[in-house]
């Protein structure tokens, strides 16, 4: 090839490599830029339940039948699709469903329903080591999984309620449970939720989750809740679970923690 000829050839090789990778950038861009936009139109439960319920005001049952089944099946969980399943019910029953943009569904069942689809989604306590108020890989990742469920709601605050059943007299329970408290507040904060919505107790061994004899059973006791407390503020707290006998029913994430205790200790 003629020595001429080498710098056009090298030019037009470039060119070649600048076009191709122009190109494939603009493939790959297309893709992401699209899922952007159907991101963007996905209406969230509170804006479904919205246009259900305009339309009920302008009497258009069957479009909100159509909204309210929509919102039941996309956010099955949401506090939304039970006071949607209501206004459901309500037309089914022949009657009108009670506008509750405007009336709520009373600050109490509200505060319920965010309590029981907090504890479906992302569970509502944390256990811990005999005698530690130290917080495990596994118990981190739940608290910062509550942390962001809760950053997406900020109408709602919380108690952090500490526990401990681990022997010795009431002053080191207090103690104890009030350190295993302020380690799941100050992680809950680290994950980005507000300080100023977050109480702590300590309620030492008074609230127990069951009543019983043994370490392996005692080891439920060793928790902090996260108990959200939207109508609370001020108010003597109960445990959401109560105290139960020693067959104690399935923590937050649904195991036996009689069956496996170290799956639920702080790891």
């Amino acid at each position: 090839m003629a020595p001429c000829f080498m710098p056009k050839f090298r030019f037009l090789l470039v060119a070649i490599g600048v076009a191709l990778a122009g190109f494939g950038s603009f493939v790959a861009f297309v893709p992401h830029a699209g899922a952007q936009d159907a991101e963007s139109d996905t209406e969230t439960a509170a804006e479904i339940f919205e246009d259900g319920m305009d339309a009920l005001a302008d009497n258009a049952d069957e479009s909100a039948r159509r909204l309210f089944g929509q919102l039941m099946r996309d956010y099955p969980r949401s506090p939304e699709a039970l006071r949607a399943k209501r206004a459901l019910a309500a037309l089914d029953r022949g009657g009108r469903p009670a506008d509750e943009r405007a009336v709520g569904t009373g600050e109490a069942e509200r505060t319920a329903e965010y309590r029981h689809a907090f504890l479906v989604d992302v569970g509502d306590r944390v256990f811990f080591a005999g005698n530690s108020a130290t917080i495990g890989g596994r118990a981190r990742s739940m608290i910062e999984n509550q942390a962001r469920w809760l950053k997406a709601r900020p109408e709602l605050s919380v108690i952090v309620i500490g526990r401990a059943d681990d022997g010795g007299d009431r002053a080191a329970a207090v103690a104890l449970s009030k350190q295993r408290a302020e380690a799941v507040r100050d992680r809950l904060v680290a994950t980005g939720l507000p300080a100023d919505r977050i109480e702590t107790r300590a309620a030492g061994d008074k609230d127990r989750l069951v009543l019983c004899a043994t370490a392996l059973c005692q080891a439920q006791n060793r928790n902090v809740e996260v108990f959200i407390d939207e109508l609370r503020r001020g108010e003597e707290w109960q445990s959401s679970q109560g105290t139960a006998p020693a067959a104690a029913p399935k923590t937050s994430d649904g195991a036996d923690p009689l069956e496996e205790p170290a799956n639920h200790v702080s790891q």
